[in-house]
């Protein structure tokens, strides 16, 4: 996840997980508010993510993935979320 993001969605970044399952992506270079990120998560990239905004102000334009899934699904929210990226950011 972490070589994919680099790689390939640049405006994104993530924030190195520190011993869990769950993982944190920062889309603050991405957006502007929280509402535009939810759009792009849900409705283009058809994925149904932890909302940073649950957590408080601070993590608003941020996601949380469970990564303790099969890595097929892991990719296929990978490929998602690249395909939505291109779309958007080209």
């Amino acid at each position: 996840i972490r070589d994919f993001i680099k790689e390939k969605l640049p405006k994104i970044k993530l924030i190195e997980p520190e011993g869990t399952y769950l993982i944190w992506l920062d889309f603050a270079d991405a957006f502007d508010n929280y509402r535009e990120l939810r759009i792009f998560i849900e409705d283009e990239a058809k994925l149904w993510l932890d909302g940073g905004v649950i957590f408080g102000r601070e993590t608003a334009l941020f996601e949380r993935i469970n990564i303790a899934s099969p890595r097929s699904i892991i990719e296929l929210a990978m490929e998602q979320l690249y395909a939505a990226y291109s779309r958007r950011f080209g």
